[in-house]
């Protein structure tokens, strides 16, 4: 990642943590490790996500033992199993806080009870709460905004760019800026000034187990969410679909022209304001 402004301990740590998001926030990789905690073959795992053909599955198990976290054992040509490394494994308990977050603050499409005819929030594979919650902060420069707002509390766009892209425009900082406030994560006040939501500090956790992991340190496993399933059908139904998923900002968002010179770009469709007492599904 480009040179940042931040102090030389946190950058470091945040190098690290950059790059592990680029080895286990792509699309599926979540589902792979987790159905690695057992030596397996190649065809017992794509039976357990059959909507993805060889040519998706293939490369991202390749990719995951090229990253330390996926190993192939041949114990003949025709017996090869793969399991987690050591590596691997002690990174269960940090997808696990991601899941946490998820299943509190991650909004979901309701779904209509073929028998009560109730409408209800769809239910959620843990899997695939690890991966939206990843999904968010992710995208390039997404953390290093965060972690900034995290220690400085409230900053100007100015002062985050100074912060995160010493030297890049200062402009470079606006289209990142405005993908976290639509996604719910950073809202801006009067004065100007950009600060974490309810949600956004909510992330804390996450990010402590991350980069324990990321920098050889130990972590801790937050308390388990609520149980939530999927068989793999509705998973691979609610993929196919590519549903949108949205946090609700705790406050106002940017209106037109209160960052970019030119006309804004059309924006997501913003979800319903949240209840009281915080996000839900």
């Amino acid at each position: 990642m480009p040179a940042s402004g931040l102090p030389a301990p946190v950058s470091s740590d945040l190098a690290l943590v950059v790059q592990a998001l680029g080895a286990i926030a792509p699309r599926w990789n979540a589902w792979v490790l987790m159905s690695l905690t057992q030596p397996t073959r190649y065809s017992d795992l794509k039976a357990t996500m059959p909507w993805m053909a060889d040519g998706q599955l293939h490369p991202k198990v390749r990719d995951l033992q090229a990253a330390g976290l996926v190993r192939r054992t041949e114990h003949s040509r025709n017996h090869v199993v793969y399991t987690l490394t050591d590596r691997g494994a002690a990174l269960l308990p940090v997808l696990d806080h991601f899941a946490v977050w998820g299943t509190t603050h991650l909004e979901r499409p309701t779904v209509k009870d073929p028998v009560t005819k109730e409408t209800t929030p769809r239910p959620v594979a843990k899997a695939e709460e690890i991966e939206d919650a990843l999904a968010l902060i992710s995208p390039r420069h997404a953390t290093a905004i965060l972690w900034a707002l995290r220690d400085r509390g409230a900053a100007t766009a100015a002062a985050l760019a100074t912060s995160v892209l010493p030297d890049a425009s200062p402009t470079s900082i606006y289209q990142p800026l405005r993908r976290l406030s639509d996604k719910g994560l950073v809202t801006r006040d009067r004065e100007g000034r950009f600060t974490l939501t309810a949600a956004g500090r909510a992330l804390n956790p996450s990010y402590q187990a991350l980069t324990a992991w990321a920098t050889g340190r130990t972590s801790d496993r937050p308390a388990a969410p609520r149980p939530s399933a999927v068989s793999t059908q509705a998973a691979s139904q609610a993929k196919a679909e590519d549903a949108v998923l949205r946090t609700t900002p705790a406050a106002p968002t940017w209106k037109s022209g209160d960052l970019f010179s030119h006309p804004p770009v059309a924006r997501p469709v913003k979800a319903p304001a949240a209840p009281a007492g915080g996000m839900r599904r």
